[in-house]
């Protein structure tokens, strides 16, 4: 019986998976039908599901992917960028070296005397539903914790507080691009975009998402540089605030909610 090694490979942003088969095709099926809706029910993927995967890659990518076009005398729809097509043709060429790189091992594994060792890694993967580029542009030092200032792509400033102990571990200083991660719950969001909190950081943008179930809901707000960030809350507040998508609103999120990784 021939031995033979299979695998499939993901494009990665440090620890932050960024592209894959499976998002390489939704990707694909966006372009051919120019619809979320559409790409998602081809892949049997959940409409909720499938937006949520274009937010995780938008937010990793140096560039937007899609562009949401609205109905009218051209017809709306959803349709892919230019960066997002030479993407999938970047992808389909290291698919096909992969695949060669596959071949070739299968037959050295299946030589006379050959042998092969099966090897084990850790993929550590993030549940922050919040995941942003960001550039660090100020370092405010003190005696345990330092206050650590960052510039988002869309040029909106946050602060994070860490450790002098994970600053240095880090190797964090002015330039250094990393991600600011932070979970959907330390989010909270108010309608009120003049609302002001000195030691807090906040996001004005607009709503383009609202999905809730029984008890719970998830309100998805579109930045400058077309980021994304999710809030998540329960129904009985979802509804007190009266968030409704096309609506302008705050985000905000304390500096000591927000983790700090390098890529």
């Amino acid at each position: 019986m021939q031995n033979n090694i299979q695998g499939r490979f993901w494009i990665s942003k440090s620890e932050h998976n960024f592209l894959g088969q499976g998002r390489i095709e939704l990707l694909i099926n966006i372009g051919k039908f120019g619809s979320i809706t559409k790409a998602a029910k081809a892949m049997q993927m959940s409409y909720k599901a499938a937006w949520d995967t274009i937010d995780t890659m938008s937010n990793l990518s140096e560039h937007p992917l899609v562009n949401s076009l609205k109905g009218g005398k051209g017809g709306g729809g959803t349709h892919l960028t230019t960066y997002a097509k030479e993407l999938i043709e970047s992808y389909e060429i290291l698919k096909e070296e992969h695949q060669q790189f596959l071949s070739n091992l299968s037959k050295r594994i299946n030589e006379k005397n050959g042998h092969f060792s099966l090897l084990k890694s850790l993929n550590v993967r993030i549940s922050a539903r919040n995941q942003l580029r960001a550039k660090v542009i100020k370092i405010q030092k003190g005696i345990i914790e330092s206050e650590i200032f960052l510039e988002l792509s869309g040029k909106d400033i946050i602060m994070a507080i860490i450790t002098n102990d994970s600053l240095n571990a880090l190797d964090i200083e002015i330039g250094t691009e990393l991600y600011a991660l932070f979970k959907a719950n330390a989010v909270t969001i108010s309608g009120d975009t003049t609302l002001k909190k000195s030691d807090v950081n906040s996001f004005v943008g607009k709503i383009i998402r609202v999905n809730r179930d029984s008890f719970n809901a998830e309100v998805i707000v579109e930045l400058k540089g077309e980021k994304t960030i999710c809030s998540t809350m329960p129904i009985d507040a979802l509804d007190d605030l009266k968030l409704q998508v096309g609506m302008e609103v705050i985000a905000f999120c304390k500096p000591k909610s927000i983790i700090l990784g390098i890529w």
